[in-house]
């Protein structure tokens, strides 16, 4: 690490004097924001809360609660130094200002080039390399037909296990500055290195491009005691991309992945190529490349989609492939042994009054065949939504989801077998209706449906639950009062019970004051349902639920607020409802203070040519004096 040390400095300041050449702009505009800035300004909040909670079915909790918080943030020439204080139910917490991590990037660019020195990200391929920070250099080129890209360094820096690092003070400090902490982990991490590059002709609409990532742990990056515990990886991924359109009604976009990816490096060929010399020349021709290891693996990934636009319409088909235990070192995780089919149809009618989506994506896994089952999931919706100007609006919204499992390379049992579906359909229709006050009135009807469809199946259950509401409400603009209230019904069935239930709720909104600097305001929420529970040993009951709370602000410096709620609704559910069994009371009050003050602040220029000729005055009036 020691030796490391002149380099960084040498990058440092390499990067520093090229970040000044091509980024003199960003430079200037950073100075004038420290010039215009206070000298000395102090920013901040403090507040408190207290609360009273009770719940039957929590006997024994605490019922009082309370915090008190600050937050102060000291502002140097727009240089700002933050810190915080939190307490709550015996609990402290304090933030202050620490020594940062920098993680140096720049990007200049000149002409047709763009260049990345530090910390810094491309994007050359879904399955090759796709957006991962990396800490080296890099380069774009891009012309009007021909493009390429390059880059190398570190995809990952060697984490250290917790309680190990040998760095001196100095090394640890310019490691920071250059964004190179090393951070500690449960499991330590090899250092890795990537390299990377990309190529390809054409434009916008209609080109082809070919990318290439090696990246490979080095070995001596971790301690000798852990290399036989983490398994070092290699890989090389290759990719192709392209795209073909017709004007703008057609396209035509594919990718292709290939990668070569060994998951323990330490695990040599030596031992299975025995002594075929066809095999270990290709094996020596090839090491350069990529050495291959017993558990070296050979995957196949890709996707193709075709768009089509036309008046009013616009639509896509894809499909995608993963093979099994494919890997890239330089992209994210992927959803592996799977294939899906997918379309995309949007209509747009009637001058854009009316819209209707529909989608539909059937994917199935075991594409190697060698899982015990399979599993395939089809999902499709349809979402149509309608309007009139801003007094009518509709929607209908529908949704699928069909779900099976097959045999693989074991037989799986009829009783075992997951074969099921859901429905769901919604219907929202709504008006409003602007005269001398708003009238909003709104219906809603929801139907859910699960089916087992294989009779067989020791898990399956049906149930279906259907909720329908009304809904009206006013604004009384004048008196700064909105008042609502609705009614719901809901009922739900399975082989078993049966649950419905009959809601009325209510809503008061009344602005007390609103003023420039002054606001205040009350609400109250409230609903009670009567539950009818068809069920052995379960009686009939009613659930009700009430709040009232209260919002004060002045100044846009002192906000309050007040919060009080009486209801015996749970989490508990029977058949997909909401049922009443436990009574809960809160209540909770609170209060903060958000200040700003410029203990020193920035003069203006006539604020200045009056401190000057104040200055001379007083000076000729000492000279005056004097003589």
């Amino acid at each position: 690490m020691g030796k490391r040390l002149p380099v960084f400095l040498i990058l440092l300041w390499s990067i520093l004097a090229v970040n000044f050449v091509h980024g003199q702009g960003r430079i200037r505009e950073r100075i004038n924001d420290v010039k215009n800035a206070d000298p000395f300004a102090i920013s901040g909040q403090v507040g408190t809360g207290m609360g009273v909670s009770y719940n039957s079915n929590q006997p024994g909790s605490t019922p009082f609660s309370a915090n008190i918080y600050a937050s102060l943030n000291l502002s140097f020439y727009s240089f700002e130094l933050p810190l915080s204080f939190y307490f709550s139910d015996n609990t402290t917490s304090f933030s202050y200002p620490q020594l940062p991590t920098f993680h140096l990037g720049f990007m200049p660019t000149w002409r047709n080039f763009k260049f990345h020195i530090g910390s810094s990200s491309m994007h050359f391929s879904n399955y090759t390399y796709s957006g991962l920070t990396f800490m080296g250099g890099g380069l774009e080129y891009q012309g009007k037909l021909f493009r390429a890209s390059a880059f190398g360094g570190l995809l990952n820096r060697a984490t250290r296990p917790k309680g190990y690092d040998d760095r001196t003070a100095i090394q640890q400090l310019a490691d920071s500055l250059l964004g190179l902490n090393v951070p500690e982990a449960d499991l330590p991490q090899y250092r890795r290195d990537a390299v990377g590059f990309k190529v390809g002709v054409g434009n916008e609409r209609n080109f082809i491009d070919f990318s290439v990532l090696k990246a490979k742990d080095k070995l001596k990056s971790l301690p000798e005691e852990w290399r036989d515990t983490i398994a070092p990886e290699e890989n090389l991924a290759i990719g192709l991309s392209g795209r073909f359109a017709i004007k703008k009604w057609f396209s035509f976009t594919a990718n292709l992945g290939a990668s070569v990816y060994t998951n323990d490096t330490r695990d040599s060929l030596a031992s299975m190529i025995g002594k075929e010399e066809a095999v270990q020349k290709l094996v020596k021709y090839t090491n350069w490349l990529m050495p291959f290891c017993n558990n070296t693996n050979f995957r196949l990934a890709g996707d193709a989609a075709m768009n089509f636009i036309a008046k009013g319409f616009n639509g896509s088909l894809t499909y995608r492939f993963i093979q099994p235990d494919y890997v890239s070192l330089g992209a994210s995780k992927f959803n592996q042994n799977s294939h899906s089919l997918g379309t995309v149809m949007n209509f747009t009618m009637f001058r854009g009054h009316s819209n209707l989506n529909l989608v539909g994506y059937l994917q199935r896994d075991n594409l190697n065949k060698k899982q015990m089952y399979m599993n395939q999931v089809a999902t499709y919706s349809l979402n149509w939504n309608n309007h009139i100007g801003n007094i009518f609006n509709m929607g209908i919204n529908y949704s699928g989801i069909k779900q099976d499992q097959f045999s693989g390379t074991c037989i799986l049992a009829d009783s075992l077998k997951l074969n099921q579906i859901v429905h769901t359909l919604t219907v929202s229709p709504s008006f409003t209706i602007e005269k001398e006050y708003t009238h909003t009135i709104g219906l809603n009807a929801n139907f859910v449906q699960n089916s087992n469809l294989n009779k067989s199946y020791i898990n399956g259950v049906n149930i279906k639950t259907l909720t329908t509401g009304i809904s009206y409400g006013i604004d009384f603009s004048e008196i700064r009062l909105g008042v609502d209230a609705g009614y719901d019904f809901s009922m739900s069935s399975s082989e078993f019970a049966k649950y419905n239930s009959h809601g009325l709720n209510a809503g008061v909104n009344y602005k007390i004051m609103q003023k420039d600097k002054l606001s205040w305001n009350v609400n109250y929420n409230g609903s009670f349902a009567y539950n009818i529970q068809k069920m052995d040993g379960v009686e009939n009951d009613f659930s009700i639920s009430n709040s009232i709370g209260s919002n004060f602000s002045f100044n846009k410096a002192h906000t309050a607020s007040l919060y009080l709620s009486l209801s015996n609704f749970s989490d508990n559910e029977r058949i997909g409802q909401r049922v009443a069994t436990d009574l809960d009371c809160r209540f909770t009050l609170s209060y903060s203070y958000s200040f700003a003050a410029r203990v020193i602040k920035k003069k203006t220029k006539a604020e200045r040519a009056q401190d000057r000729l104040t200055r001379k005055a007083d000076k000729l009036q000492k000279q005056s004096v004097k003589k």
